[in-house]
């Protein structure tokens, strides 16, 4: 682990510690015993290296925090923390490394990439709302946000369920562009 993500690591703990919600230290535990501070954000898309999934959150964070501000959305802060830092936590161990044959000047070499290892398909946001629950409360703001951050992303047949969901918290609005600008903007994709 490099420094940076080194960095990351202390800078996302600390930011949950300040939430000072019940269990947030078991949770910070069972963190610690997954790839989640090591584990890319995605495999293709964004912030697709070691370190990429608690980068993409910190830069989460950041931007959602500045929209809530901006758009004057009353959100406690560890209201704001929880969701932005937490959105991905279903992508902990969810990673691994493989390889495969790459041609480079002439030759065939093996090189690694990230593939997914789904061990629990239960859908992206429901997961981590799933996940979070065994460890803290979460309030009805953050399982909005939580649950549909991914947006258009989802299959087409959630489509009328988040219009409906975004009409009654607009904060889940904001956490979804803020993903998207943090993916899309702000974070790089690595060739492999």
């Amino acid at each position: 682990m490099d420094i940076f993500t080194l960095d990351n690591k202390e800078r996302f703990i600390s930011l949950l510690k300040d939430t000072k919600r019940e269990g947030v230290e078991n949770l910070i535990k069972w963190l610690e015993g997954t790839d989640f501070f090591i584990a890319p954000a995605s495999t293709r898309f964004h912030s697709n290296y070691e370190g990429g999934l608690c980068q993409h959150s910190l830069n989460v964070y950041k931007i959602f925090k500045k929209k809530c501000e901006d758009n004057e959305i009353e959100l406690d802060e560890s209201n704001i923390i929880i969701a932005s830092l937490l959105h991905d936590i279903c992508k902990a161990n969810y990673y691994v490394v493989s390889s495969r044959n790459v041609k480079r000047d002439g030759k065939w070499i093996q090189v690694p990439y990230y593939s997914v290892d789904d061990q629990n398909p239960l859908g992206h946001g429901e997961k981590s709302c799933l996940i979070l629950q065994t460890f803290i409360k979460l309030t009805k703001e953050e399982l909005y946000c939580i649950r549909w951050h991914m947006g258009g992303y989802e299959p087409k047949e959630n489509l009328n369920t988040i219009s409906a969901a975004w009409n009654l918290c607009k904060p889940a609005v904001l956490l979804h562009t803020a993903d998207l600008e943090a993916s899309y903007l702000i974070e790089e994709h690595r060739e492999v």
